[in-house]
């Protein structure tokens, strides 16, 4: 997986740099030298986690050792095994928080205060909430007003030209941005603000398990809390104009709302829709775009949907939105011929997920961030194949997607470049 070269250091700060930045830098720094250290003496956790090189031997050496890898440096049990990894994902004495309601190494990978992590039975709950009206976002029942939507936001951002583009920074990006606005039913007023921090906001899920850059940490930290910040107003005022007429039937929260989902609960999922959802839809778009048309006849196929949403599924099996899944034991368990004591981090890795029956990636059931968003990524991804596929029948890559630099549980695409034909 090639990974886009042109990562840079931050500038030096100033004198006048808050300890706290300082500090905040100092803990990242550490974090990135300890994975960079394990990675050095041959820990293939390690050198999934430094994310500069196509992860997949690493899961196959893991796979390869058995049931359990112990990271002894990075203190956690990893699995690539899919029964293991099964019984982890479904089995409630695993959470996403310690006993403490703390993070596995929250002190060295710091989040945003806003950062919507929430324990497993609450984003189950959550998850069960929404499904009412995400439920009717999926691609293969009839067509629906969100995905109208999405084929009038991406009808506009590709090029009539026949010069060579971007598909990730000039159309995909644009498009996943653009149409979460529509789905919050972000107004005017905000929308360039939640516009900035809805394409700002995506490190932060590799945040969870990979130092980012001092700047982007900032930036999308900042991100996170604008949007934390704008979320209540706009579930508030669509409270106050319930029931003066019928919700948009693209509007989310308004559906939402209007079936007697509680304004603190649609807050909740709007902030997990609006950071889960943007980055793996311009991934998946990418990756299943840069599959099609390496196989003949596979993009003319894509323009009706039941071929795109085949292609598209296919593509998240394969790179699931979260290539790593953590979580803490709640208790002491034996599993896979190893005892787990209660508070041991335990990490699942995609590799195992691909062999995981049933139609969803890895996490796809009780994921901490992008279960609940799944229905609005399959849909926005593919609406945008089949449209492009439509639009572009000559397209053809110029090279493999280019992955954004320490992004080891999304794979972010940062870059793929397209000609029309």
């Amino acid at each position: 997986m090639p990974t886009l070269a042109t990562e840079t250091a931050p500038a030096s700060t100033s004198a006048g740099t808050s300890t706290g930045l300082r500090a905040l830098g100092r803990r990242l720094q550490l974090t990135r030298a300890a994975h960079w250290c394990a990675g050095n003496q041959g820990d293939p956790y390690a050198l999934i986690l430094r994310a500069v090189a196509d992860p997949e031997p690493f899961e196959r050496e893991i796979r390869a050792r058995g049931p359990w890898f112990r990271s002894e440096q990075l203190d956690a049990w990893v699995t690539a095994d899919p029964e293991v990894a099964a019984a982890v994902l479904a089995d409630p004495r695993f959470g996403t928080l310690d006993r403490a309601g703390r993070r596995p190494d929250e002190e060295l990978l710091p989040l945003a205060e806003a950062f919507p992590h929430h324990e497993r039975a609450e984003l189950v709950r959550l998850r069960a909430l929404a499904d009412p009206v995400l439920s009717r976002y999926a691609p293969a029942q009839a067509p629906c007003a969100a995905r109208t939507t999405a084929r009038r936001v991406l009808g506009r951002l590709l090029p009539t030209g026949d010069a060579g583009f971007d598909l990730v920074g000039e159309v995909a990006r644009p498009y996943a941005v653009e149409l979460m606005l529509r789905l919050l039913g972000v107004p005017g007023r905000d929308r360039a603000t939640a516009a900035r921090a809805l394409a700002a906001c995506g490190p932060q899920l590799d945040a969870r398990m990979a130092p980012q850059l001092l700047t982007v940490a900032r930036e999308s930290a900042d991100a996170v809390r604008t949007l934390a910040d704008l979320v209540p107003e706009l579930v508030a005022e669509k409270s106050r104009t319930l029931g003066n007429a019928e919700p948009r039937p693209d509007d989310v929260l308004a559906l939402l709302l209007h079936d007697g989902v509680a304004p603190g609960d649609v807050e909740r999922i709007a902030l997990l829709l609006a950071v889960g959802a943007p980055e793996p839809v311009v991934t998946a778009v990418a990756h299943t775009v840069h599959r099609l048309l390496g196989r003949p006849g596979e993009w003319e196929r894509a323009r009706r949907t039941p071929a795109a949403a085949n292609a598209v599924d296919q593509v998240l099996r394969e790179r699931p939105p979260a290539r790593l899944e953590s979580r803490v034991a709640h208790t002491g368990l034996e599993l896979g011929g190893r005892r787990i004591t209660a508070d041991e981090h335990v990490v699942v890795l995609a590799a195992a997920g691909r062999e995981i029956p049933g139609p969803e990636p890895l996490g796809g059931a009780d994921g901490p961030h992008l279960a609940l968003a799944l229905p609005l990524i399959r849909l926005a991804a593919t609406t945008a194949v089949q449209v492009a596929a439509g639009r572009l029948p000559g397209l053809r890559a110029e090279g493999p997607p280019l992955t954004r630099p320490r992004s080891p549980v999304l794979g972010a695409c940062a870059r793929l470049r397209v000609h029309p034909g």
